[in-house]
């Protein structure tokens, strides 16, 4: 099972778990609600997300990005799984995904569901795949933001409501920065590697000190747009995760970045949920 956990990245789960949280809390509070669409919405987003994380693998391994002596994902390069079984694995997910999609987008008779779903599809396969692959152009950010941000929240509460709630899209934008967060401690420390591999990220092209300045920027703003989104609980709960977040903080200025992504990673649950607390009530 563990082997299972690496090959996943299901450290990187939260991301797509908190969102649809999010998005469902924000249905609920409008009085719409129900417990087989979150159960179906959730399991697409960890299908996406799962697939998307496999995408990544094979073509950061393909493109010679990933190797032995240096890769945090050693699915590939310590051989857990062969290339073909990591691309076959890539598509079933993604198939599996599509079907839910198709799946709600008739049931609930929501046809635009089937472009926030393609978009989201989109932003997984070519994050690292074909000529675009957005991750080398320094976009991935930005990408890895819309995708668990906006698109995910809104998207879920759309599917539970039938309409896009503006309160969504608010709450979508501080726990988007965080996850983005994630990418970007990935990034941070693979910033001399990426850089002898010829692909270009945010964190390559700002360098080391600037990238910890952004990280702190990803790290604190969501307590400020907390603010946005009305009432005295969201943010009277979000500042329960302050410690955690000085703590990671303390992480990047002492260049821990193998143990930073993980723990970032955690923090969007704790975040996310304690956001989540406050929007409910």
């Amino acid at each position: 099972m563990r082997k299972v956990f690496v090959i996943l990245r299901a450290y990187s789960w939260p991301a797509s778990i908190v969102p649809v949280i999010i998005g469902s809390v924000l249905a609920a509070r409008t009085g719409v609600f129900s417990w087989l669409d979150f159960a179906l919405t959730l399991l697409a987003a960890l299908s996406v997300h799962s697939g998307a994380n496999l995408a990544n693998t094979y073509f950061d391994f393909k493109n010679g990005i990933d190797k032995p002596d240096f890769s945090d994902d050693r699915a590939l390069v310590d051989n857990m799984i062969s290339p073909p079984a990591v691309l076959k694995l890539t598509l079933s997910f993604f198939a599996a995904a599509a079907v839910i999609g198709v799946f709600l987008s008739f049931k609930n008779r929501l046809p635009l569901l089937l472009a926030v779903g393609a978009a989201g599809f989109f932003l997984a396969w070519f994050y690292t795949a074909g000529n675009l692959n957005y991750k080398y152009r320094a976009l991935g950010d930005i990408g890895i933001f819309l995708a668990f941000g906006p698109l995910i929240v809104t998207g879920t509460a759309f599917i539970q409501t039938g309409r896009f709630l503006s309160a969504a899209l608010w709450a979508s934008a501080p726990i988007g920065l965080l996850i983005a967060a994630i990418v970007h401690a990935n990034n941070m420390r693979d910033i001399s590697s990426d850089h002898d591999s010829g692909i270009k990220t945010l964190a390559g092209a700002l360098g080391l000190e600037r990238s910890k300045i952004l990280y702190r920027t990803l790290l604190f703003c969501p307590y400020a747009l907390v603010l946005l989104n009305g009432g005295v609980w969201p943010p009277v709960f979000a500042a329960l995760s302050l410690p955690f977040a000085l703590k990671l903080d303390a992480m990047a200025s002492k260049n821990k970045f193998f143990e930073l992504v993980g723990e970032t990673a955690k923090f969007v649950a704790v975040f996310g949920l304690l956001f989540s607390a406050g929007l409910w009530i």
